[in-house]
């Protein structure tokens, strides 16, 4: 089946089950670490790397990347996917869903908002992930700490009364 090109990626309806937010019945896609490193040059910081298994019809709920400067290169199958960077394009809304194939790769410059990711076609899509992020991200959260579902944070919002 064709992805919808023209859904606005706001008409996504997220969910919450057994405590993992998701698009509604889809799957989520998996993280698997490749390697950690805390390069001289870039003190405070990690470049890391996830292997990101997306099975067929999975798609990750909009979300940041914990303050992160993310590469990613498909290795299998394709996926398509819309960034919104304000912090390179002040007002901007972003540019459309783009579908990327194997060999194909794409930059989320901190604070990136990657509004829209999801496997494309009839088998399971898989890119590796590499993040320059802060130490202290990785420290206190993990892994998780790449991946910030805004539907969390407006959760913990409410939860805190803010």
């Amino acid at each position: 089946m064709a992805p919808d090109m023209q859904m606005r990626w706001q008409d996504q309806k997220v969910v919450k089950k057994d405590g993992l937010w998701m698009v509604e019945g889809r799957p989520f896609p998996r993280l698997e670490p490749v390697f950690q490193e805390s390069p001289a040059n870039a003190p405070n910081h990690y470049i890391l790397a996830t292997k990101v298994v997306s099975p067929v019809n999975s798609a990750t709920p909009p979300h940041t990347h914990g303050g992160a400067a993310v590469t990613a290169i498909m290795t299998k199958g394709k996926m398509l996917n819309q960034m919104v960077c304000p912090c390179h394009e002040p007002d901007s809304q972003g540019t459309g869903p783009k579908i990327y194939s194997v060999g194909d790769s794409w930059y989320e410059p901190p604070g990136c908002h990657h509004v829209r990711s999801e496997t494309v076609g009839d088998e399971d899509a898989e890119f590796t992930a590499i993040f320059m992020v802060e130490k202290e991200t990785i420290d206190k959260q993990g892994l998780m700490g790449l991946v910030v579902i805004d539907a969390a944070v407006e959760e913990a919002k409410k939860a805190s009364g803010a």
